[in-house]
């Protein structure tokens, strides 16, 4: 993520896309492909992450997933994605949904080797579990975030594995 060290969950390898969605089976949620845009969303490895997504900027966006049952609400969740920033503005923070699950986003720069960087996460508590969205990018984060913006929406908990 630009070397920025955000706090993630655990990460699996029980992921898979099918049509079109990516299905967590031992979590049970599945959320959308990134939706085809110019320029395109290439899939990359990034360690910590269930899945990630590069494009030029260079932009990256990802999805971190734990379900250890946190006690915690999204809003405090949230915040351990800054622990180890030395050094941020909030731009912006506040609650949202995706369907009845609680989530909170938060969007703020900070400094990576003397470029600012802006980064929006996404953190949902749902059915017991923590699930993180970032995006990260120095350029072409304004032109990036609508197109996260719909991923991260798309999730949905499968209907079988309501815990």
């Amino acid at each position: 993520m630009l070397g920025i060290p955000l706090c993630i969950g655990c990460a699996t390898g029980s992921f898979e896309s099918v049509d079109g969605r990516f299905h967590h089976r031992d979590q049970g949620y599945s959320l959308a492909e990134p939706e085809p845009t110019q320029p395109p969303w290439k899939r990359v490895r990034l360690e910590g992450a269930v899945v990630a997504f590069r494009r030029p900027g260079p932009v990256l966006m990802s999805l971190q997933s734990g379900c250890r049952r946190p006690v915690a609400g999204p809003q405090v969740m949230a915040r351990h994605l800054v622990i180890g920033l030395p050094e941020r503005t909030l731009r912006q923070a506040g609650p949202v949904a995706v369907e009845d699950w609680p989530g909170w986003t938060q969007t703020f720069d900070t400094m990576q080797e003397g470029t600012t960087v802006r980064v929006k996460t996404v953190t949902l508590v749902a059915a017991g579990c923590a699930i993180d969205w970032v995006l990260t990018g120095a350029e072409g984060f304004e032109a990036a975030e609508p197109s996260f913006d719909r991923w991260w929406s798309s999730f949905r908990l499968d209907a079988q594995d309501e815990r």
